[in-house]
């Protein structure tokens, strides 16, 4: 049984880790152990598989985290789903451009070599998905959006500006793209208005 300190160490090795994929995309036990003043004894208590099982325990925690930070909540009107936007345009604005980007560094995570980071990252992707095409559907059911809408193919439209557009602003150093993205997905989504 694991003692609430213990579990607080076992949390900040985790966060550490998960915050190394992001700015180094991989995880290095001495880097994890010199940022969290922890052992290499603690860190094979907690993770006995060593630097493969903390690297995926840290994979699924980067991708946790960023379904808190940037999957959309519920947007059930227009204005919902622009102030989502102006939200993520805001997060990366907040950003230099050598900040680590949760949503771009998934795309790291997608093209992974590890099979189970990848297929981590698949199910993100389909979760992320999922999500949107729900609150587009809401939407149709609320009248907002015409009952010929292509669901999935906004759903996919959406996740594609919000992941292709922070990948481009983080390697250009440039806002426009996302915001362009994010701005071209609603324009293809208020098509459908009823």
């Amino acid at each position: 049984m694991t003692t609430p300190k213990g579990e607080a160490t076992k949390a900040r090795i985790l966060e550490a880790a998960a915050d190394l994929l992001v700015t180094e995309n991989d995880v290095s036990l001495d880097d994890v152990m010199r940022v969290t003043r922890t052992s290499k004894g603690q860190l094979f208590h907690y993770f006995p598989g060593g630097r493969e099982q903390l690297r995926r325990a840290a994979a699924e925690r980067h991708l946790a985290r960023l379904a808190l930070a940037d999957a959309p909540t519920m947007q059930g009107t227009w204005q919902d789903w622009e102030a989502w936007v102006e939200l993520i345009l805001c997060r990366h604005e907040q950003q230099a451009r050598d900040d680590a980007c949760e949503v771009a560094a998934m795309a790291g995570r997608a093209l992974d070599v590890d099979k189970v980071t990848r297929e981590l990252a698949g199910r993100m992707y389909e979760q992320w998905s999922s999500e949107l095409r729900d609150q587009l559907q809401a939407m149709q059911s609320n009248g907002l959006l015409r009952s010929d809408a292509p669901i999935d193919e906004l759903a996919s439209a959406v996740l594609a500006a919000l992941q292709g557009g922070a990948v481009l602003d983080k390697a250009t150093g440039s806002h426009r793209h996302l915001a362009h993205a994010l701005h071209q997905a609603l324009v293809l989504m208020r098509t459908y208005a009823a």
